[in-house]
């Protein structure tokens, strides 16, 4: 009989993790230098992971019950209190190594460098999407933070907090006591404080140079990041929104009002203008985008020849923007909602969304198409052949995503601004978009349905990957559209042509569960299509599987348990139009 919360346990995990008595996550990744494929989890653990063999190994109960009054019972609290690790060795362990000086003059314990060697599994990675070693957390770890003591300061705060969270959520589901000696939380906290104290002394001086601007942008996103999934949330993040936006307002945009004039190009070091704007008619492009003929001088990163698209600037910006599109509807107390909050998302991807209806020079196709090729500038001549191609491969995924992304801010725009006299004509218009958008890249979506997971392609290949993340941003845009408008027009947006809730709400549960048995550390990417397919579906058995891979996220942050407590209490009964209506004001 099934019983809400419970699930059978799942006898295809590797040989490895059975025996520890731990959960695989039954992804086989593919090693060089490995004869079997290694699951995730004891490829973090960095042990040997077996996936055929003999039989588990079973404790022998011989003499066992004639100690148990004694020597059972007297070690129980010993068993209780020993470290998360022997249980769960996810996570390199807590060491008294000596202190290390790095390049930034920072000063890195043990624990910090087996912090930094669990980088390259974090989360942040896998949100961001592209492989390591030539993601975009990778190069602003190996080169902006071996130059900035900020930037170094946040990826050991993220890190160590992360491990932290790994360890409570570890310790919970395996029913033992959090290690007493795990000092990740407190370093973490005090990392972040260095990296604020030393944003600060940066800002003092001035913000002159490209990588100047480059290292204050991704110490800003990464403060973002860390109080959004760490922190308070919206107070903070509020703050930490305002610097980005003061960068882009001050460093960025004023570059693109010379660029449209037809204007000399602007560089950096002139005494003439503040910041970073200067003139130099010698210079044939802007600092946003220069010269497509321009090559980089050095295999070291090109911010040093003055412009921002050989940095990691446009990139970040982009997930900056995508940071406020579905979620904001749904944020409850606690969470990332509050007045300044949505003001200033409103005014960032409001700006945007002006610039492209004003075509201006940096509107959101351009600024897309900036930071998606932006990765072979910023990473110079050391960028392989195989990573271009990458890039190249995922376009089309990743254009589907950026579009969904931007339909959903716009339903949410217009959801706020709905009315007794609200015209039709905007509704009308989000709907034909959308179908635009499906007819642009049906092959896509129709690949994401056909194939049957993502082990279908190999190499380290994401491209199946990228097709169900994007797939399900788009079928979940349609179920956003449904969640707001159906009670506004009964019936009206069956007239529109437009795929139905319930087809809609199918599908991204059918492609999660696909990505999720065959990667189920990216369903990371996909908690807000999760939570609306969940509240939208009156099945309760995939109810119970959504709130469980929710409550899994929780293990990367507070706000994924923040989103799995929401989640529970509407599908316990509470109403989500009148929740909605509740937390967002009524804009006539």
């Amino acid at each position: 009989m099934y019983k809400p919360g419970w699930k059978e346990r799942s006898k295809n995990g590797c040989r490895t993790c059975r025996i520890r008595k731990v959960k695989c996550d039954e992804e086989r990744i593919v090693v060089d230098n490995k004869k079997e494929p290694q699951c995730r989890r004891c490829s973090v653990a960095r042990i040997a992971c077996e996936w055929k063999g003999g039989p588990i190994p079973r404790r022998s109960t011989t003499g066992h019950r004639k100690n148990q009054e004694s020597g059972i019972l007297a070690s129980s609290h010993d068993s209780m209190r020993r470290p998360a690790d022997l249980h769960t060795p996810l996570l390199p362990a807590w060491t008294h190594d000596s202190s290390l000086q790095a390049a930034n003059s920072l000063v890195l314990s043990g624990s910090d460098r087996s912090r930094l060697d669990y980088l390259r599994d974090s989360a942040l990675v896998t949100i961001l999407g592209k492989h390591w070693p030539w993601s975009t957390i990778s190069y602003t770890y190996h080169r902006v933070a071996v130059k900035e003591p900020m930037v170094m300061s946040m990826i050991l705060a993220t890190t160590a907090s992360e491990i932290h969270r790994l360890r409570l959520h570890d310790c919970d589901s395996t029913r033992v006591y959090p290690p007493a000696s795990d000092p990740s939380d407190i370093d973490g906290r005090v990392h972040y404080c260095t990296a604020l104290s030393r944003l600060r002394e940066a800002l003092s001086k001035g913000v002159k140079t490209p990588s100047k601007v480059e290292a204050i942008f991704i110490t800003l996103w990464l403060m973002m990041d860390y109080e959004n999934r760490f922190g308070s949330g919206a107070s903070t993040i509020n703050v930490h929104l305002q610097g980005i936006e003061s960068i882009l307002h001050n460093h960025i945009l004023p570059l693109l009002k010379y660029e449209k004039t037809s204007a000399p190009a602007i560089t950096a070091g002139s005494p003439e203008t503040p910041g970073l704007l200067s003139h130099n008619p010698a210079e044939g492009a802007s600092l946003m985008e220069g010269a497509a003929s321009s090559p980089v001088d050095s295999v070291v990163a090109g911010p040093s020849d003055g412009r921002l698209a050989y940095t990691a600037v446009p990139l970040f910006l982009l997930w900056t923007l995508y940071f406020f599109t579905t979620g904001a509807l749904f944020f409850g107390p606690g969470a990332v909602y509050e007045p300044g909050v949505e003001r200033l998302s409103h005014d960032l991807f409001g700006f945007f969304l002006r610039a492209e209806d004003e075509n201006m020079p940096l509107d959101l196709g351009n600024l897309f198409r900036i930071s998606r090729q932006s990765s072979s500038k910023f990473w110079g001549e050391a960028y392989p052949a195989k990573a271009q191609l990458d890039d190249i491969e995922n376009y089309p995924g990743l254009s589907l995503c950026h579009k969904s992304h931007v339909v959903q801010f716009r339903i949410s725009e217009l959801f706020r601004q709905r009315s007794a006299s609200w015209n039709e004509a905007p509704y009308q218009q989000i709907a034909d978009e959308i179908i635009k958008i499906a007819n642009e890249f049906e092959m896509l979506l129709s690949s994401a349905k056909a194939v049957p997971s993502c082990d279908i392609v190999g190499d380290g290949r994401r491209v199946m990957e990228i097709i169900y993340w994007a797939a399900i941003s788009y079928y979940s845009t349609v179920v956003y559209f449904h969640l707001c408008f159906d009670r506004l027009f009964p019936g009206k947006a069956m007239q529109t042509g437009l795929m139905s809730q319930q087809k809609a709400v199918s599908l991204v549960l059918e492609l999660s569960l696909k990505l999720h048995r065959s990667r189920p550390h990216l369903v990371v990417r996909i908690t807000w299509p999760l939570f609306m397919a969940g509240v939208a579906t009156p099945d309760r058995i995939y109810q119970d599987w959504v709130s469980i891979r929710l409550r899994e996220l929780g293990r990367y942050g507070q706000n994924y348990s923040r989103v799995s407590r929401r989640f529970d209490e509407i599908i316990r009964g509470s109403d989500l139009f009148a929740y909605s209506q509740k937390q967002l004001p009524h804009q006539a």
